[in-house]
């Protein structure tokens, strides 16, 4: 072989080996890229639906509220009259949408005075560890949130006037099962974290399933977050497994305090590693390029 010959033969196998770099690489860019559309997909859609289910929330409470039959048992203090309207109220209602709710009824000192799900409880004081009832009370306008008691659970209060006058408030419950049910049928997998710091509030979620500072408080295999870096975690943003790749976003009480993180999970196939925040990934996806 002449040397003009073995100098072709080297300088195409180089060629042809940094072409098949540069292919991996544009590989790895558009698979990364597709991925992290569907991060940001599961992202908006999450948020919506946590939107959307709030908005639900809310205008339940304000219309139960309105209820003349319902306000009439209040104001008497009937409360097996009040029990049974309100359930069939509840009956009535979750006809019209699959996501089920509770409800809750406070008197004006914010005190239970009826939970739709237990009839004995009665006259358990709130205000201390509800600072929505308290903001209600004082405002006399709706109020709809993520908020902490003995669950977490979205809920809406609106209060109960009498001539402009507060004479108590009603609350709608809303837990995270209809979320997480309707993102499974679209390919995802929700996980609602609460920092463990909270659980001496949220006392009814002690023996949920641990994972670092936080616990799971909604039906989801806490195995599938292994290997998910849960410290210095950003606002929002994506990070991953080796199995699955995640989007989050923070969810706060009313005084602006984190309560912790909502992840929604796709499967990562391709074992991409993606760092926790939006400006994290853009960096690397520079670095590919380059």
């Amino acid at each position: 072989m002449s040397k003009t010959s073995k100098y072709l033969f080297i300088i195409g196998g180089i060629t042809s080996f940094f072409i098949c770099v540069i292919f991996y690489l544009l590989t790895i860019l558009n698979n990364t890229d597709e991925l992290i559309n569907k991060l940001d997909d599961s992202l908006t859609m999450t948020k919506n639906l946590f939107e959307e289910q709030k908005r639900y929330a809310l205008s339940l409470s304000i219309l139960l509220s309105q209820d003349k039959e319902l306000i009439s048992s209040y104001i008497k203090k009937d409360r097996m009259q009040s029990f049974k309207i309100v359930n069939k109220k509840i009956k009535i209602l979750n006809s019209y949408q699959n996501s089920k709710f509770e409800v809750q009824i406070h008197n004006k000192d914010l005190t239970t005075y009826l939970r739709s799900w237990d009839f004995n409880i009665k006259n358990v004081p709130l205000a201390n560890f509800r600072k929505g009832l308290v903001k209600v009370k004082k405002t006399k306008k709706p109020l709809v949130s993520i908020e902490l008691g003995k669950r977490l659970n979205i809920k809406a209060i609106s209060p109960i006037l009498e001539n402009n006058k507060f004479i108590g408030s009603i609350e709608t419950i809303i837990n995270f099962k209809y979320l997480s049910k309707y993102l499974q049928n679209k390919g995802y997998k929700l996980f609602i974290l609460l920092n463990s710091k909270y659980l001496n509030i949220a006392t009814k979620m002690k023996n949920s399933d641990k994972i670092g500072n936080f616990a799971l408080i909604n039906e989801a295999n806490i195995d599938d977050l292994k290997g998910v870096d849960l410290k210095d975690l950003f606002d929002y943003g994506y990070t991953s497994s080796k199995n699955y790749s995640f989007s989050y976003f923070s969810f706060y009480n009313l005084n602006n305090q984190r309560l912790g993180y909502i992840f929604t999970a796709i499967q990562n196939k391709g074992q991409y590693q993606l760092k926790n925040a939006f400006k994290d990934i853009e960096n690397n996806l520079k670095k590919i390029q380059r």
